[in-house]
């Protein structure tokens, strides 16, 4: 024989075993005031009244015991019933100071509360309700209202509140196709075949989160979409220039450390390169925002020999941008010959209180200007 068995973790880690003889054995009790505690009877087959008067009910004739059998819907136990805590197996028992329970209906079966509010969490625990299973309360002039885990339903004994659970989904737009997912992580290369695209070809795959800048994802990656503000996922066919790919990336000079480490935090595919007289960084594929004609573009920026001491001003794209509304972009006139290509000038300068400074600006404020810039002209 144990000297004791605590019911709550017995059923948590033998779900099936029968419950052993012990010296005494260790109950949960929860009430309608937020006490939620542990306490010991050494009689295995306790009355209602033994059980409020272990955990200070008192009186108990003033008090309602309800308990969650092993496997079982929620009972209420009177204070001269006579309970086998090793047959019946309970869970857990609920105490409230109260001459009437309330009841509310859950996937159509009846539960009594002894409280004129419940939370959800209690609610799927004494209907057995998995958290994978959305739960929503029925309305009959509205919507069914989907409760959130740390909701509360008020039971007014008025009317009986309706609830029903349903299996959850969550949405994700692939490229314009709505995907409905019956699990919240999903690895993107799944994403594109659900939506019908071929995961194999080459593509540049963003994620679009409400509120933060895009972010370039692999194949492999997971989205989480239990996350907020995730919006979609936008694919781009991979930009090959001169009809061939740069398998080796060009590294003909080098950059600061702190900017060597930023593009490839952010997976920028870039080179550097010494043309003439001038020394260029090419960010390869670089994702435009919506707004473009052009999904991607290459961007070229001249960055001096005595950089950082110089400052680095403006940036060329190829392809030559342009709006989808057909609007005009002012300013990039100019154009200049890379690499055997025809860039398109932005005319973009740091001046004023935002002069460059060499102690603080870098590569890395340079591609937040030019990333500033292509917003605007798409008014984010």
């Amino acid at each position: 024989m144990k000297d004791f068995v605590d019911i709550e973790d017995w059923m948590r880690d033998h779900p099936s075993a029968p419950i052993p003889e012990a010296e005494s054995y260790r109950l949960r009790l929860w009430d309608g005031d937020g006490f939620d505690e542990k306490r010991t009877l050494s009689d295995a087959e306790p009355t209602g009244r033994q059980i409020l008067e272990a955990f200070d009910r008192l009186p108990a004739d003033e008090h309602v015991l309800l308990y969650l059998p092993r496997n079982g819907k929620l009972e209420e136990i009177s204070i001269d019933e006579t309970l086998d805590l090793r047959e019946r197996g309970p869970e857990r028992f609920f105490a409230f100071k109260t001459d009437r329970l309330l009841n509310f209906v859950a996937n159509g079966r009846r539960f009594s509360w002894g409280a004129q509010q419940i939370s959800v969490a209690l609610i799927r625990l004494v209907t057995r309700i998995p958290r994978g299973e959305a739960l929503f309360l029925e309305q009959t002039d509205a919507p069914d209202k989907e409760l959130a885990n740390d909701d509360t339903v008020r039971l007014s004994g008025k009317g009986l509140e309706r609830l029903v659970s349903r299996q959850s989904s969550w949405k994700l737009n692939v490229q314009g196709v709505l995907l409905t997912l019956t699990t919240p992580v999903i690895v993107v290369k799944d994403a594109l075949a659900q939506a019908g695209f071929d995961p194999n070809k080459d593509w540049i795959t963003i994620l679009k989160r409400k509120g933060e800048a895009k972010l370039q994802v692999a194949l492999t990656d997971t989205i989480d979409l239990t996350l907020p503000g995730i919006e979609k996922l936008r694919l781009t066919p991979a930009q090959i220039n001169n009809g061939e790919a740069h398998n080796a990336p060009r590294r003909e000079f080098t950059l600061l450390e702190k900017d060597e480490n930023y593009l490839n935090e952010r997976s920028l595919h870039w080179e550097t390169f010494v043309e003439g007289r001038r020394r260029w960084l090419l960010l390869r594929s670089f994702i435009l925002p919506e707004g473009y004609i052009q999904p991607v573009v290459d961007i070229a920026i001249d960055v001096p020999p005595t950089y950082p001491r110089a400052e680095i001003d403006m940036f060329h794209c190829f392809p030559h941008l342009t709006l989808s509304s057909g609007r005009l972009i002012g300013q990039t006139s100019g154009r200049t010959a890379i690499a055997g290509q025809t860039f398109q000038q932005w005319s973009r300068h740091l001046n004023g209180q935002t002069r460059w400074n060499p102690s603080t600006d870098s590569v890395m404020t340079h591609i937040a200007v030019v990333e500033a810039a292509l917003l605007k002209e798409v008014g984010e």
